[in-house]
């Protein structure tokens, strides 16, 4: 298991993932994230606008091609995510969802807003 900090920014380590969206479809995002298997960590990051941060493991084969939805950002390490003063959602405790499962919750959600 992933042991994740956050102080200033999170840190994600090589290989690691997380993929950002508004918080306004945080919950319904991770209602059907809970529906199909595991929820993994969520980090709430404050700033203009409110956002969800969901640690995720990324899938072995390459990813296919496609477009983002307006407002969602893909966060891969190493690299630092901007976290000042976040608080987390669901703290880390076990087994991360792969990236595919939040994209699949994210495309259900968008088509019923």
């Amino acid at each position: 298991m992933e042991q994740w900090h956050v102080g200033d920014c999170l840190v994600l380590d090589e290989g690691a993932m997380a993929v950002e969206v508004p918080a306004s479809w945080g919950a319904e995002v991770s209602h059907q994230l809970r529906s199909a298997g595991p929820l993994g960590p969520i980090l709430a990051i404050p700033g203009p606008r409110l956002r969800w941060l969901f640690l995720v493991r990324p899938e072995p084969d390459p990813e296919p091609p496609h477009v983002l939805p307006p407002d969602v950002r893909y966060w891969r390490g190493p690299g630092r995510v901007p976290a000042r003063e976040s608080r987390w959602v669901v703290a880390p405790a076990g087994a991360l969802p792969p990236v595919g499962a939040v994209r699949c919750a994210i495309r259900t959600v968008r088509r019923f807003r």
